[in-house]
């Protein structure tokens, strides 16, 4: 829909409002949404540890197994809704706390007391390392940003 004026008009004005977002930098959108990619990876990788570590078919190592198949589920959602819709901050909080439980399930579950069930232990530690890690740099990101785009409006 276009308007017409005169050059003496000064601005058009259109009838149908606007919204404008603010303006972010290219990098972090980016590297936000990248992490999706990864998110994918490592929610597959929590679904074949069974296999790739190959656990024992104990009692202990099933639970921990399904502990990390529920974990996940989450971390593949969280990467898929990344890549699809624009990353939040709930989005980087259920990352923190999936990888905040991947550390503290081996206690809270109790699969660290059998030697069975040890490398699904350590496994948990380094995937929720790795997931807190991610999250935090999110969390960053997004402060720099909001921090960048607020500095390009004070230009404006």
């Amino acid at each position: 829909m276009a308007l017409v004026t005169s050059p003496r008009a000064g601005a058009a004005v259109s009838p149908v409002p606007r919204f404008i977002t603010p303006p972010r930098p290219a990098w972090w959108a980016d590297q936000r949404q990248a992490l999706g990619y990864l998110l994918v990876v490592i929610g597959v990788w929590l679904f074949t540890t069974i296999w790739a570590l190959d656990y024992p078919t104990t009692a202990q190592a099933q639970n921990a197994h399904l502990n990390e198949v529920m974990v996940g589920i989450v971390v593949v959602f969280n990467g898929m809704s990344r890549l699809l819709v624009y990353p939040s901050r709930v989005s980087d909080v259920v990352l923190l706390l999936s990888g905040v439980w991947l550390v503290a399930a081996p206690f809270a579950v109790g699969y660290t007391k059998t030697a069975e069930a040890g490398q699904a232990a350590v496994a948990d530690w380094v995937t929720g390392g790795v997931l807190v890690l991610l999250a935090l740099y999110s969390m960053f990101s997004l402060r720099i940003s909001e921090r960048l785009s607020q500095r390009l409006e004070s230009r404006a």
